[in-house]
């Protein structure tokens, strides 16, 4: 499977949009800061360092969002300035706060009306810096969601499907779960684009990826594989629920009666994953059962057989490098256990290409998504910490940074063709995994539980 390579530039009107949402977002947020910086100066106010700092912060994420709207750079190296930019409006904040108390402690007389002043400039700021960092963040998780699906018909792309798929793999082998894999295509597609044209046969395929999304299950994904031919995987699904599934989809698909088009139909092939195939073993063995549905007459269904189980070997390497997320590491808020799956998702999506030795771009590619949903999670916990008046929330934060920083050195050395395997390796399933999610993080989870209602939901609307 060919990695997915970072483009020079923005590659559909999508993307484009976001991106230039997000400039204007960070421009205006920038004037508006700015203007606090300037009179908080001429009121001889400690904030406005603090204030001129996040002025600079939102104009690297301006500099950045145009050098990724305009292709100056890589999509890579702009959204890795943009993290960093967000960082820095984070650092900011904490940096007036700490402003004004230090100003409060030098001098205890100071006026009421003048604190109050002062506090009002600081809640300014306080709003300047987290609707930039909000409203960009968005943005950049939209650009990521648009690089992982595929535009017409909404599935996950190939790269979006080997993230997710191989800690399923690793609970398959572990837990031996069962896995499956639906493979099919449109039936005589071809002969559609031929005679109706390219915009009637997106048409079919937008309509198909709709009328299999309503068969499956939330724990189901829809992956377009290429063309016309597409893969469902199944987690927590034998070879016999899978063959239901799969002859659900054929018949939703053969009642469809598509404008000037008329019916269109198609074949499946279904495999469920066998302990110790690799995950291309597993593929090929798909698509060859598709193959068959099609030698066989098309619009209908083939199992594919068990491969030869003594025969092949589980990989050592990637056994030994698991980041599986067990329901026990749960701390009860939703938005801190979903943020945990993801980097768990992502970790582990990272070793296995790591340890399978692909390109450094499909490399550095990973630990950019990684990086940049870290970053967002340090962020979104530092901000329910402090509403539940976490005591130890300042050590928290500097192990946050010096996690990042280390990180950003790491991708630094991958973008220079330096990696260090032991190193990476040591960051993302010690520092990052067993040190700080699974162990730290533990001790301020009572405090998180205080913002939540019995859903699980933040009170505090953060």
């Amino acid at each position: 499977m060919s990695p997915l390579l970072p483009a020079p530039a923005l590659s559909n009107p999508l993307q484009s949009w976001l991106a230039g949402f997000g400039l204007a977002l960070a421009s205006l947020l920038a004037l508006l800061s700015l203007a606090a910086r300037q009179r908080a100066r001429e009121k001889g106010r400690a904030s406005s360092r603090p204030l001129l700092a996040a002025t600079l912060a939102l104009l690297v994420c301006s500099a950045s969002l145009q050098a990724l709207l305009r292709g100056w750079m890589s999509r890579t190296a702009s959204l890795s300035a943009l993290e960093g930019g967000l960082l820095l409006l984070t650092l900011s904040l904490g940096w007036a706060l700490t402003t004004l108390v230090s100003a409060r402690r030098r001098n205890p007389g100071l006026g009421t009306t003048e604190l109050s002043e002062q506090f009002r400039d600081l809640q300014e700021a306080h709003r300047t810096v987290e609707a930039a960092n909000q409203g960009l963040q968005r943005a950049l998780d939209q650009l990521e969601q648009a690089a992982s699906t595929d535009r017409l018909t909404g599935a996950w792309n190939r790269r979006r499907f080997e993230e997710a798929v191989l800690p399923e793999l690793a609970l398959a082998q572990r837990r031996r779960d069962p896995l499956c894999l639906l493979m099919f295509d449109l039936d005589h597609f071809k002969r559609v684009n031929d005679t109706f044209g390219h915009g009637a046969g997106d048409v079919v395929l937008a309509g198909t990826a709709q009328a299999v999304r309503r068969q499956l299950r939330v724990s189901d994904a829809l992956i377009r594989w290429g063309g016309e031919e597409f893969l469902v995987m199944a987690p927590a699904t034998r070879l016999e629920g899978a063959l239901g599934l799969a002859e659900k989809l054929r018949a939703a698909m053969e009642a469809i009666d598509f404008p000037a088009v008329g019916r269109v139909t198609m074949s499946l092939g279904v495999s469920e994953y066998a302990s110790g195939e690799s995950l291309e073993a597993w593929i090929e063995r798909t698509d060859q059962a598709l193959y068959r549905a099609k030698e066989e007459g098309r619009n209908r269904v083939v199992a594919a057989p068990a491969p030869d189980l003594p025969g092949l070997e589980p990989p050592a390497e990637r056994s030994l490098l698991e980041v599986i997320w067990e329901d026990a590491y749960a701390s009860g808020h939703v938005l801190i256990d979903a943020q945990h799956r993801r980097l768990f998702q992502l970790a582990s999506g990272l070793l296995s290409v790591v340890t399978e030795k692909r390109p450094l771009a499909e490399v550095s590619l990973r630990l950019e998504t990684l990086l940049a949903h870290t970053a967002q999670h340090f962020h979104d916990e530092e901000v329910l910490l402090r509403e539940a008046r976490y005591p130890d929330l300042g050590a928290h934060a500097r192990v946050h940074a010096d996690l990042l920083a280390r990180a950003r050195q790491l991708q630094s050395e991958v973008q220079a063709g330096a990696l260090d395997f032991g190193r990476l390796v040591s960051f993302l399933a010690l520092d990052l995994v067993q040190g700080h999610l699974l162990t730290e993080d533990r001790a301020h989870f009572p405090h998180l539980l205080t913002l939540s209602g019995p859903d699980g939901t933040t009170l505090a609307g953060t």
